[in-house]
């Protein structure tokens, strides 16, 4: 390999991670990626417990819609409000609302309050 390709190499690898220099777009990169992962393993809790409490497939794919269709609608809302109310407010109080979802859900399966509906 020639120097001037590795210094390609070199300049493309640098420009690939140079936002990660700022601690600002870190944190909000890091804390995108950790809300992802959670979103992830409700998801897949979810469908795990209706796969375990009922033999249908539908009741498994309609998990599945529910926990995405919801977002599908609300997005056009929510660029609407995010533009209309400080960003901040707005992705707090969301996030709000999904982690009391998510620990309500957990104290209902905990108690035994679950079926398929």
């Amino acid at each position: 390999m020639s120097r001037v390709a590795r210094a390609d190499a070199a300049s493309v690898s640098s420009a690939t991670f140079a936002p990660l220099e700022s601690p600002t777009f870190r944190a909000i990169w890091l804390a995108a990626q950790l809300s992802g992962l959670g979103w992830l393993f409700q998801t897949v809790a979810v469908s795990w417990l209706m796969a375990t409490i009922s033999t249908s497939d539908v009741m498994v794919a309609l998990v599945q819609t529910s926990t995405t269709l919801p977002v599908f609608i609300l997005s056009i809302f929510a660029g609407a409000i995010a533009d209309n109310f400080s960003r901040r407010h707005v992705m707090a109080i969301g996030w709000c609302v999904i982690a009391l979802s998510s620990i309500m859900l957990t104290a209902l399966v905990a108690l035994g309050f679950y079926n398929p509906w």
